[in-house]
């Protein structure tokens, strides 16, 4: 039988509260916890830098750096602020996790993580896995419990979009991507996804019979 020596306090904490609301019946399925065991280790590696054996003896502080957060990623990481503190007081546990683990799986593959992210990571995710998190913040410097930092704050002007990025469909088929600004017009829009590079050999030569863009979501052009 799967037990907490298995995959530790912090996955089961984790399992039990990505299910599903709180109100509603849910499956158990002791195969699923592992999920929750690969993002915690995850977050240790984008964070630590090693897996958590390791860096116990290569003795790794933390992979944090003191520049700037990228834009794009500074963006989501307030609202992912906002998310989750507003799904906590909701009781809506599972989309709270389910916006850290989107806002994790972004910071993959950065060669270091900016200190101003990292340590709202790690204040976010405490309420759900404590055990890892009080040991992440130890690792970023911290002599005192992260449980006396408060919550942390988000810049409601950061909560708004300056560019969307919109799939580009030909005939429903999925062909390209293209950002444009936010406040694009629809013909705007149109035009630039037409003209992406790996639409225009899909659309040259060809009628467009309907050209279809839903606000925010995507582009779709109907040729034949």
């Amino acid at each position: 039988m799967t037990s907490s020596r298995d995959y530790g306090a912090d996955s089961f904490r984790l399992y039990e509260m990505y299910l599903g609301p709180l109100e509603t019946q849910k499956p158990w399925n002791t195969r699923d916890i592992i999920g929750m065991l690969r993002f915690l280790n995850s977050a240790w590696r984008n964070l630590i830098g090693a897996d958590e054996d390791e860096s116990q003896t290569a003795n790794h502080k933390s992979r944090v750096s003191d520049a700037p957060v990228p834009d794009a990623l500074e963006r989501q990481m307030h609202r992912t602020i906002k998310k989750v503190g507003e799904d906590i007081d909701a009781l809506r546990f599972n989309t709270a996790i389910a916006e850290l683990i989107k806002l994790n799986n972004e910071m993959t593959g950065l060669d270091a993580i900016p200190r101003e992210l990292a340590e709202n990571f790690a204040l976010m995710l405490a309420p759900f896995a404590p055990h890892v998190a009080e040991e992440i913040w130890e690792r970023l410097g911290h002599h005192k419990s992260l449980a006396r930092r408060p919550w942390p704050t988000y810049d409601p002007a950061k909560l708004v979009e300056t560019m969307l990025e919109l799939p580009v469909q030909v005939n429903g088929k999925l062909r390209d991507k293209i950002s444009v600004p936010a406040d694009a017009d629809e013909m705007a829009i149109l035009t630039a996804a037409e003209n992406a590079e790996k639409v225009r050999p899909w659309v040259e030569g060809k009628t467009i019979r309907k050209k279809l863009y839903v606000p925010k979501k995507l582009v779709n052009f109907v040729v034949g």
